[in-house]
């Protein structure tokens, strides 16, 4: 009697052992993406809040930022050495969500733009880790062309809540971003497709303007600290950036 030369017990015990990894990697971005939706609730209380309380808002995020933090570390230390490129996709759309909220909840509270390093600091992304987890230029530009479809929104919601100076700085705001991302030499793919469809933002905020300037509602806003995108110094720059890294 014969028995067969052909043993895959070695191969069966790998497949088990991945998928076991697959299924521990996946468990951790659902943590990631539950602290994003507990954000995006916060959030979404600015269309509806006097800029006055913009601060507490703020505040309310700190807590589910440090639950981002600690889920991204929880994969970092789940992804095997050099193995990037093979899970990526497992926490991708997660981190373009979180990453999104990182950048509107910086800029409700400085006026500006938070760069992809500054991203990388606030969630404790580490260059050391980048051949297990890395925030990639392409998901920080996705994150920026939400943040610039929920300015738009802000945009009318502002006007409805009597605040004329918000849709001005937005507008400018929206148009320095979209000069920004005519420099990059976008292909045609997803990200292309989000960009061509940020015309429809500026044309939405624009009219807005438009609209209240003509009933002479629109004063100068350069000095005022009322609204929604009033640039502050660099001093505060730093203190927010600082709360947002829990420090």
């Amino acid at each position: 009697m014969t028995t067969s030369s052909v043993d895959f017990s070695s191969l069966l015990a790998e497949l088990e052992s991945e998928r076991a990894l697959a299924e521990t990697i996946r468990e951790s971005s659902k943590e990631l993406d539950k602290a994003y939706r507990s954000l995006a609730s916060i959030l979404n209380r600015v269309h509806s809040t006097p800029s006055s309380q913009i601060p507490t808002i703020i505040q309310a995020t700190l807590p589910h930022f440090a639950h981002c933090r600690s889920s991204i570390s929880a994969i970092v230390q789940l992804v095997p050495p050099h193995q990037y490129y093979k899970w990526c996709d497992d926490w991708s759309f997660h981190l373009k969500n979180t990453v999104f909220a990182v950048c509107l909840t910086y800029f409700l509270g400085t006026g500006f733009l938070l760069s992809k390093e500054e991203v990388c600091l606030v969630l404790s992304i580490d260059r050391s880790h980048a051949d297990r987890f890395q925030l990639s230029t392409e998901e920080y530009l996705h994150s920026l062309v939400s943040m610039i479809n929920e300015l738009s929104r802000l945009a009318v919601n502002s006007v409805t809540l009597g605040d004329f100076s918000t849709p001005v700085r937005l507008s400018r705001f929206v148009k320095d971003l979209h000069a920004g991302f005519q420099l990059l030499n976008l292909k045609n793919d997803s990200l292309r497709k989000r960009f061509d469809g940020i015309k429809y933002d500026i044309k939405k905020i624009e009219e807005i303007v438009y609209d209240i300037s003509l009933r002479g509602l629109v004063k100068d806003v350069e000095g005022q600290e009322a609204g929604v995108g009033v640039e502050v110094g660099e001093e505060k720059r730093q203190e927010v950036l600082a709360l947002l890294m829990g420090r």
